[in-house]
Formats: structure tokens, C-alpha cells, sequence
């Protein structure tokens, strides 16, 4: 018999939640850890929808990237999303475990993935949970190459020079580093999405900052994590939520 816990053991070597940043909450958000699991889906966030497919699918265990709450919730109740996802979950039986900053940071995680597509060499960890590694392209050929690979619709930025060399990857929303990455000597910050003043302070500071979606450049860790836990528990079932990003182009 494999239990949540069994499997929260297994996430806990994959993507040690000790990894995780102070103020993020990965781990069991919801559910029961002696509860036995036959069949687990793999998504970005607990909506409706995805506690829809499990529960079609069978599914015991919904592991997602993003918690189901990050801050203070009062009220469990079906008065907000959240309290009405987490009822939703309550009412199917289903347990939640996310796995955040600490995917993020881990070898085979979300930024170990961006920067293999990315075709970076000779990577190392900046930021805690970050990517810099080397490669010897133009900006043009490194977002065609991802806008392919993610894949991404589109490509907003900062474009401060043609030719590149060293590159920061931190998936999802990751421009608090775009500072540290230029410190660092890179030349381009690829990351999901910014502020304002992120883009400001690229101008300034001469980085190309390359933005090609949240869920894009996190979405792409979920199918890696999916093999390991098939070739862990090869008698579940495991699948991942169909790609759907929650912006469209219009």
C-alpha cells in the first residue's frame, strides 16, 4: 500500500522541502497522510478544474507547484475561491501537496529545467534558487528557441544588446534577481513576468530581460517530476493536467 505520506517522502528527496524560501507554503496543504493513493495528478495550481479531472481520473492526491494559500486564511468557507477550492477537496476525498520554492531550487526542478532549454552551460545555483549558466547566441535565436521548447505565444522585454553570452534563468517571477544576475556579470535575465520597475532597472543597468509567461516557464517542470514518480511507484497511476495557461493572447 502507498500512502500520501509515502509519496511526501519521496517529493521530500526529489525537491527537499528544506530548500523552500521562509516565507513560501509547500508541503501537505490539505488531506491525510495515512490516506492510500492509487492514482495522483500532477498540476500548477488547485482550481476547479483540476479537482474536477482528478476526481474523473480516480485520483487520490493532486500535487501541484503552487500552494493553495501562500498567506493568512481566516475563513474556510465558500464565500472565496480558496475556502471553496479546499471544500471542493474535502468533499472528493482528495489530499494536496504542493511543491514551490523548493522545485524551484532543486536539481531536475523548474529552473534546472528552463535552463536546460535554454542550452546553458557550465550552470551553477545564484539566488537560492536560480540558474546562470553560459551560452554564446543572439537574443533573437535564444527567444525563438524558447518560444519553440516552452513553447511560449509571445515574448515581452527588455532588449538592451543583440549578441549574449551569460544568462540568469529563474523561472515564474523571478526579476527581484534581475540586480544580482547583472552583478553576477550576466547579460540576460529569462524569467515569467516583472514589474515596471524591474524593466526600468534593466534599461539601466544594460540586461536583456526576456519574459515569456509564469506559467510557461514553471508549467515545463511538472513532466520530469511526473517520470520520477512513475519509475518510483510504478504500480500508480500519475498524469499531468493538461497545459492551459490562466492568460491568453488576445
Amino acid at each position: 500500500m502507498t500512502t500520501v505520506q509515502d509519496i511526501f517522502q519521496f517529493l521530500d528527496e526529489y525537491c527537499p522541502f528544506s530548500l523552500a524560501e521562509s516565507w513560501d507554503n509547500p508541503g501537505l496543504n490539505a488531506g491525510w497522510r495515512g490516506q492510500e493513493v492509487h492514482a495522483a495528478l500532477l498540476a500548477m495550481d488547485i482550481t476547479p478544474e483540476a479537482v474536477l479531472t482528478a476526481h474523473e481520473r480516480g485520483c487520490e492526491l493532486i500535487i501541484t507547484h503552487h500552494p493553495l494559500v501562500l498567506d493568512t486564511l481566516r475563513q474556510w468557507n465558500d464565500e472565496t475561491d480558496r475556502g471553496r477550492n479546499l471544500l471542493r477537496l474535502a468533499q472528493n476525498g482528495i489530499s494536496h501537496i504542493a511543491c514551490h520554492t523548493n522545485l524551484d531550487a532543486a536539481e531536475g526542478g523548474v529552473n534546472a529545467e528552463l535552463a536546460k532549454r535554454c542550452g546553458l552551460e557550465n550552470t551553477v545555483l545564484f539566488g537560492g534558487f536560480g540558474r546562470i549558466g553560459e551560452r554564446e547566441t543572439t537574443a533573437g535565436a535564444l527567444i525563438r528557441q524558447l518560444k519553440e521548447s516552452l513553447p511560449a505565444e509571445t515574448c515581452i522585454g527588455v532588449l538592451c544588446h543583440e549578441h549574449i553570452k551569460k544568462i540568469a534563468v529563474v523561472g515564474g517571477s523571478g526579476a527581484s534577481l534581475l540586480e544580482l544576475a547583472a552583478a553576477e556579470g550576466c547579460d540576460t535575465f529569462v524569467t515569467g513576468e516583472s514589474k515596471h520597475h524591474h524593466a526600468l532597472i534593466a534599461r539601466e543597468l544594460g540586461i536583456n530581460l526576456l519574459m515569456f509567461g509564469h506559467y510557461e516557464t514553471e508549467y515545463i517542470a511538472l513532466a520530469p517530476l511526473e517520470q520520477a514518480l512513475r519509475a518510483r511507484f510504478p504500480a500508480l497511476s500519475f498524469s499531468v493536467m493538461p497545459r492551459r495557461a490562466p492568460l491568453e493572447r488576445l
